[in-house]
């Protein structure tokens, strides 16, 4: 699709973009200002949302709304739908990136903080995608991008519930993406490999040697996700290394590739 074409597909058009202060949704945030669009901002901390929509305000001279939410609290991805569905503007787009992931034994694990993750992953992006929907098909125009992982390709021990979450958004998606077969409504499931982001930290993992020639920068992978989105494709992974990873992972019988995961996350000190 062509810049013309991708800046009429967003241009003055809202946005919603969960986890906006940082990583991959602030990389949306700048991407998209930049082609006209107008941006709606979630997150919890609402000063960072504040700063970055005045910045791009500023810069792209686009319209901005802040709503501080945490998506992770029990009801909050509700809250976050009210509000968007209150402001009285048509959101034409949503990025659903929020989530977080969780490294080491899952026997090690707090069962409180893999209900949060399953919780922000999982059930926070199938609520918002349920209330904004509806006004989408209506309109028979607008659309889903929705963050996944080329983690949600196979079983991924030491990061099990993480992967187990993107596996769910990998496939919410493409099944969305065939009720809404003819349609103008977009689904797209974008599955990255390993990206230098925020998550890494958050998440206790590091980056493996034997991954770094997979990893695209944040700005790259977000630039390529919304290409794949404008043309219409239902699931995609950014990057040569990281769509022969996950071909294997659709081939390769499944314990095949449990065992090859583990071995990564060994080697990123998680084994």
């Amino acid at each position: 699709m062509s810049r013309t074409d991708m800046d009429e597909l967003f241009g003055r058009k809202w946005a919603l973009i969960t986890g906006a202060s940082s990583g991959f949704g602030a990389d949306f945030a700048r991407q998209l200002a930049a082609r006209g669009a107008n941006l709606v901002l979630t997150a919890r901390t609402e000063s960072k949302l504040r700063a970055l929509g005045e910045e791009l305000s500023r810069k792209h001279g686009i319209e901005h709304r802040v709503i501080a939410q945490d998506l992770s609290a029990p009801g909050g991805a509700l809250a976050l739908s009210d509000s968007a569905l209150a402001l009285g503007i048509e959101i034409e787009h949503v990025i659903n990136n929020a989530g977080f992931g969780q490294g080491g034994a899952f026997v090690d694990a707090s069962a409180e903080r893999s209900a949060e993750m399953v919780r922000l992953n999982c059930e926070a992006l199938t609520v918002i995608t349920a209330r904004l929907l509806p006004p989408m098909v209506s309109r028979d125009r607008g659309g889903f991008l929705q963050v996944a992982s080329v983690a949600g390709f196979q079983p991924t021990p030491f990061i099990s519930v993480y992967g187990a979450t993107k596996a769910y958004v990998v496939s919410f998606t493409a099944g969305l993406a065939e009720e809404l077969r003819g349609s103008r409504v977009r689904m797209c499931a974008l599955c990255p490999g390993p990206v230098e982001t925020g998550f890494q930290a958050a998440a206790g993992v590091q980056i493996a040697p034997a991954q770094r020639a997979s990893v695209l920068t944040s700005e790259e992978t977000v630039r390529r996700g919304l290409e794949a989105y404008a043309r219409g494709q239902v699931v995609y992974v950014p990057g040569v290394v990281n769509k022969f990873g996950g071909l294997a992972a659709k081939v390769l019988p499944r314990m095949v590739t449990a065992r090859a995961a583990a071995g990564v996350m060994k080697d990123r000190g998680r084994g």
